[in-house]
C-alpha cells in the first residue's frame, strides 16, 4: 500500500492511498486504459478542524525512470466534501495510453515488475471564502511497484495486445488456415514470455512454431524442404531467394536451446537478449504474415 497526502489550511488532511496490487488493465472501446482504484479520506482542514472545503478535481502524472512523465490523468468534476470521523471511500481513475506509451513504458520495465511514481494535485473550493486552492502532495510521490505477474495478466493481457498487429494475418477457412493458425498460437504464447523476459525460451518457442506447421503438412521438421515447398509456384530465384531468407531467420531461431553459461573460464553459450527476442518475434510475425495463404 502507498499513500500520500494533500494539505488543506496547512494541515494533511486528505490521504490518497493505492494498493498495486489493484491496479489492472481494461480495455475501453479499443483504448488500452489502466484503471487504478485510488482510497481517498478527507479530514476537516484548518488547525482548529474548522475549515470546509470541497475536493472538486483530482488530477496526475504517471512518471517512470529514465524516461520522466509516461501520461497522466484528470477526475473530476467532483463535489467531495470532508468527514469528522476517519474513512476511505474510493474513486476511480482511468489513464488512457497509446501504444506509442505503452511500449515506451514497457521497455522502461524490461519484463521486470513494473515500478512507476504518480504525483498527484487537487483543486479545491472553499465555499465561505469562495475561491479556489490548488493544492499538491506534500510528501512527493505515489510510489508503486506492480509484480511482472500481476502486471502481465491484469494489465497486459486485458489490454488484448497480442490480438493488435503492426501486420494484418487472415487465416483461410479451410484445414491450410487451421494449420497456420494453430502454429500462430505458438508466436503469441512467445509473445507472453516476452512479457516475462524469458527471452530464451521466445526463440524456443517461436521455432516449435515453425515446426508444428511443417508437421501439419507432413514434413518430419521444419527446415529448407519444407520452406521451398511454400514456394513451389513462384519463379524459380525469387523460389530460391525467399527460400533461404526464411531458412536463415529459422536457424537463428535455433540459438534458443542453447543453455546459456556465465561461466566465463567454460566455453559460454551466446546469451539471447531482449534485442534478439524482439527481432525474433518481429521476423517471425513478418514471416507468417508473408507465408500465410490467402485462400
Amino acid at each position: 500500500m502507498s499513500e500520500v497526502w494533500l494539505s488543506v489550511g496547512d494541515r494533511n488532511v486528505i490521504t490518497v492511498r493505492l494498493e498495486a496490487n489493484n491496479v489492472h488493465g481494461r480495455d475501453m472501446a479499443g483504448q488500452p486504459t489502466l484503471y487504478l482504484p485510488l482510497q481517498l479520506q478527507l479530514l476537516l482542514g484548518g488547525q482548529q478542524k474548522n475549515v470546509q472545503y470541497q475536493l472538486v478535481r483530482l488530477a496526475g502524472k504517471l512518471q517512470c525512470q529514465p524516461f520522466g512523465e509516461v501520461a497522466s490523468f484528470d477526475v473530476g468534476p467532483l463535489a467531495l466534501v470532508p468527514n469528522p470521523e476517519p474513512f476511505f471511500r474510493q474513486q476511480e481513475a482511468f489513464i488512457a495510453f497509446t501504444r506509442q506509451q505503452i511500449n515506451r513504458f514497457e521497455e522502461v520495465r524490461a519484463g521486470k515488475d513494473a515500478n512507476f511514481q504518480i504525483m498527484l494535485t487537487g483543486t479545491l473550493w472553499y465555499p465561505a471564502q469562495q475561491n479556489f486552492e490548488v493544492t499538491r502532495s506534500s510528501s512527493g510521490f505515489l510510489e508503486l511497484s506492480v509484480p511482472r505477474s500481476h502486471w502481465i495478466d491484469r494489465v497486459l493481457s486485458p489490454w488484448n495486445l497480442a490480438h493488435t498487429r503492426m501486420i494484418e494475418i487472415k487465416f483461410p477457412a479451410n484445414t491450410a488456415g487451421d494449420n497456420f493458425h494453430n502454429a500462430y498460437n505458438r508466436v503469441e504464447e512467445a509473445e507472453r514470455l516476452y512479457a516475462s523476459a524469458q527471452y530464451k525460451q521466445v526463440l524456443t518457442t517461436l521455432r516449435l512454431a515453425f515446426e508444428g506447421l511443417a508437421k501439419s503438412f507432413g514434413f518430419p521438421s521444419a527446415g529448407k524442404d519444407f520452406f521451398d515447398s511454400l514456394f513451389v509456384s513462384a519463379h524459380t530465384e525469387k523460389r530460391e531467394k525467399a527460400t533461404n531468407a526464411i531458412t536463415n531467420a529459422y536457424r537463428f531461431l535455433h540459438l534458443g536451446p542453447h543453455e546459456q553459461i556465465s561461466d566465463p573460464n567454460s566455453n559460454p553459450q551466446p546469451t539471447i537478449t531482449r534485442q534478439d527476442a524482439r527481432f525474433a518475434l518481429t521476423v517471425t510475425q513478418t514471416i507468417f504474415e508473408y507465408i500465410t495463404p490467402d485462400t
